[in-house]
């Protein structure tokens, strides 16, 4: 797999990330804002589920969800061109699986809520005695993966394959 790293470190995108004054830095500020943007929508989605702001209906929160999906898409878009920039950094550290597991997980149960809970709020109907637990969950899981991606800089053994 260091092999891998190691072709990969050579590519010119790699080299460009790593040795452009600018590359790396407008990188992290678009996956910066991609991540404001999906972690911030679904902190909402779930802070709502959990009764905060009960006076606002739960499906108005809909409109979150393209806001969401283009910050995702600009977290990950920017987080491949961060991840080429030092793949060894990111892939041989087991708090970047967790990020991934968190953040995915809390993507997934923010879909639930939103395909299970909306349809129920919007018939004004009470939600699933189990909805607070779900959202809480879900919150706790968008602060643990951002709290991991934050990490990273911090617990990574091999900055590159290249290096001493």
């Amino acid at each position: 797999m260091m092999d891998v790293f190691g072709w990969i470190e050579q590519t010119p995108i790699s080299v460009f990330m790593r040795e452009d004054f600018y590359a790396y830095f407008v990188a992290l500020i678009f996956h910066a804002w991609g991540m404001a943007f999906l972690v911030g929508g679904g902190m909402a989605v779930s802070l709502r589920v959990m009764g905060v702001a009960s006076g606002a209906r739960l499906e108005k929160f809909a409109g979150f969800f393209p806001f969401m999906w283009m910050g995702a898409a600009m977290a990950i878009l920017s987080g491949l061109f961060l991840l080429v920039g030092y793949p060894a950094k990111a892939l041989t550290n087991w708090v970047f699986a967790l990020k991934f597991a968190c953040l995915g997980s809390a993507a997934l149960l923010v879909r639930h809520m939103a395909r299970s809970y909306f349809p129920i709020a919007a018939r004004d109907e009470p939600l699933p005695g189990n909805a607070r637990r779900v959202a809480a969950a879900c919150f706790l899981l968008w602060i643990a993966g951002v709290t991991a991606g934050k990490m990273l800089l911090h617990t990574y053994k091999i900055l590159m394959v290249s290096s001493p």
